[in-house]
């Protein structure tokens, strides 16, 4: 059996598989499962070690960006207020302080899948990518 598999990621952050199967018609349930297996999770956070990997590559991450990433990978589709990430990453009672919030988040999405964490204007910041949390 001969397959073609091919991922391509558009810039809306959708991800369009395309698979091409030649032989074995019984197979295909097995290839369709393998093609399913490419769409994990681009984005595995291990938090014993704290390491975080972006597309099978290891990301250097600061201690604040490391903990705004796995609190909002962990409530994915959560619309977070900046007073509740100072709150919840920050430890710190309040509102946040100036631009810190945004600028983390900038720099975060520098390094990771940009699509990631949505901005939902005049509120704060949402997670909608997948994350593999361990």
């Amino acid at each position: 059996m001969t397959q073609s598999l091919t991922r391509v990621d558009r810039p809306d952050g959708a991800v369009e598989l395309h698979i091409v199967v030649h032989g074995d018609p019984d197979r295909i349930g097995a290839v369709i499962g393998e093609a399913l297996d490419a769409l994990d999770a681009a984005l595995c956070i291990d938090t014993t070690s704290r390491r975080v990997r972006s597309h099978g590559a290891e990301v250097e991450l600061t201690r604040l960006e490391y903990e705004l990433l796995l609190f909002l990978a962990s409530h994915p589709g959560r619309v977070f207020d900046r007073e509740a990430l100072t709150e919840h990453v920050w430890r710190l009672p309040g509102p946040s302080r100036g631009r810190t919030i945004d600028v983390h988040v900038r720099k975060l999405r520098s390094k990771i899948d940009r699509f990631s964490i949505t901005t939902v204007r005049g509120i704060g910041y949402r997670f909608d990518g997948r994350a593999d949390i361990t």
